[in-house]
């Protein structure tokens, strides 16, 4: 399935420049008295349903099989199998109604962020790292988002998406490079093992919305501590 193409404020020139100059992004939030102030919204067209992680899984392939994410976001203790997950709410409610339109059923789950309580002494020691960690993540999900977009549209072919998957991982390496012993950790091992697999033979702009969605649920429901 091939999803509409969304005017994005976000226009980039993905390249290997970019990709270690994203570490050292001045942060657009602040941090007080344990809280890290980190301000977004993403609205993630789903699925209708709403289940535990086992029914999840079942449709899940279903949902790739049809061109989208099947990422399986867990938030609040609930299971959501994601389609495509966009920064502006028309965006979605546009993709949500023409796959409703193709009789496919589907809703918008909104997920805003806001404060992320710092958990431990350590977590306040580091907050400017930990800050600085969700705006590079927050970026590295746009640069997936674009080149999904890209490649629906035939802008991008496999050389470029390949390129966009390379400069991606170099983002995360250099995550994982200052953040070798912390609540991050586990999630940059994961987010680069999925990087490393979705550029393992022919990308699709379904792959990309996977690692989108894949990076977006470490931003939504990292603990930091």
């Amino acid at each position: 399935m091939k999803f509409p193409r969304l005017k994005s404020p976000f226009f980039i020139a993905v390249t290997a420049v970019f990709a270690v100059t994203i570490l050292i992004i001045v942060c657009a939030v602040s941090c007080n008295a344990g809280k890290i102030h980190f301000k977004n919204s993403y609205y993630f067209v789903l699925y209708s349903m709403e289940d535990n992680s086992l029914s999840a899984s079942s449709i899940s392939s279903a949902v790739r099989d049809f061109g989208g994410a099947g990422y399986i976001l867990e938030y609040n203790g609930v299971y959501y199998v994601t389609i495509s997950c966009y920064y502006e709410k028309k965006d979605a409610d546009k993709v949500c109604a023409e796959l409703q339109n193709r009789a496919f059923g589907c809703r918008v789950l909104e997920i805003k962020t806001n404060e992320y309580r710092l958990q431990s002494a350590a977590a306040k020691k580091y907050a400017k790292l930990y800050e600085g960690n969700l705006n590079t993540l927050h970026s590295l999900s746009k640069i997936a988002y674009e080149c999904a977009n890209f490649l629906d549209t035939g802008e991008y072919g496999q050389e470029k998406a390949k390129s966009v998957l390379k400069n991606i991982k170099s983002g995360l390496d250099g995550l994982a490079s200052t953040n070798t012993n912390n609540c991050f950790s586990n999630e940059l091992s994961r987010l680069k093992a999925l990087t490393d697999d979705t550029a393992n033979g022919y990308v699709y702009s379904k792959d990309l919305r996977k690692l989108q969605i894949a990076v977006l649920d470490t931003v939504i429901n990292i603990n930091l501590f």
